[in-house]
């Protein structure tokens, strides 16, 4: 199984909040994980040890 193209441009936005700091007072994040689930087809992504974010099918993603 592999990712759609909506979930891989959903998971480069996300490494880029991560790992950029465009947000002032939102400091710079390590993505740690990034995993695709093969039973429900949703990509799992873990930064830090206290952030972690589920990527649907559809390029969207919530913590």
């Amino acid at each position: 199984m592999q990712p759609t193209n909506d979930q891989t441009q959903g998971l480069y936005r996300l490494c880029y909040r991560l790992t950029n700091v465009i947000y002032p007072g939102w400091p710079y994040k390590n993505v740690e994980l990034v995993r695709l689930d093969q039973r429900t087809g949703n990509l799992y992504l873990l930064a830090e040890d206290d952030l972690d974010f589920e990527i649907k099918p559809t390029g969207g993603y919530e913590p």
